[in-house]
C-alpha cells in the first residue's frame, strides 16, 4: 500500500515537473501578441510563427527554443534577445536590431536579415542556408561552426565563407 501511494505521488510529482519545464509565460505571450511590446519577458518556446510582428520590440526578451517561422519582424528590436535553438524559418528580419543577440544553434533557413544590425551576435552553429544578409552590420559577430551550403553575402553575392 505505502509502495503504491509513494510510486502515485512521484507520476504526478514527474508529470507537474515535465509540463512546466520549458514552457513559455502564457500571459507574456498574451502581452505580446496585443501589443508588440515585450522587452525582457519569458517567451521561450512559444509558437510566433506566420504573424506580423513588424517593429515589436523583444529587446533582452528569452525567446529560446521559440518557432518564428514565417513572421515579419521588420525593424523590431531585439538586441540582447536570447534565440538559442529558435526557428527562424523564412523569418523577415530586415532592418531588425539584434546587436548583442544570441541565436546560438538557431534554424534561418531563408531568412532575410538585409540591413539587419548583427554587431557582437552569436550565431555559435546557426543554420544559415539561404539566408539574405545584404547590408548587414556583422562587426564583431560570432560565426562559429555555422551551417549552411550557401548565403546571400553582405554585398548581395551568393557565399559560402561562413559556412562550415
Amino acid at each position: 500500500m505505502k509502495l503504491t501511494v509513494i510510486f502515485s505521488i512521484i507520476v504526478i510529482s514527474s508529470v507537474s515537473l515535465v509540463s512546466s519545464i520549458g514552457a513559455e509565460n502564457l500571459d507574456h505571450v498574451k502581452k505580446f501578441k496585443q501589443t508588440k511590446q515585450c522587452p525582457g519577458c519569458d517567451l521561450s518556446g512559444a509558437d510566433l510563427s506566420g504573424l506580423n510582428l513588424r517593429q515589436a520590440n523583444l529587446q533582452g526578451a528569452d525567446l529560446s527554443g521559440a518557432s518564428l517561422g514565417g513572421s515579419d519582424l521588420t525593424k523590431a528590436n531585439l538586441s540582447g534577445a536570447i534565440l538559442t535553438g529558435a526557428n527562424l524559418d523564412s523569418t523577415k528580419l530586415i532592418g531588425a536590431n539584434l546587436s548583442n543577440a544570441r541565436l546560438n544553434s538557431a534554424y534561418m533557413g531563408y531568412a532575410k536579415l538585409m540591413d539587419a544590425n548583427l554587431k557582437r551576435a552569436s550565431l555559435i552553429n546557426a543554420d544559415i542556408g539561404r539566408s539574405n544578409f545584404t547590408g548587414a552590420d556583422v562587426t564583431d559577430a560570432n560565426f562559429n561552426g555555422v551551417r549552411c551550403d550557401t548565403y546571400t553575402g553582405l554585398d548581395g553575392s551568393a557565399s559560402a565563407a561562413w559556412c562550415k
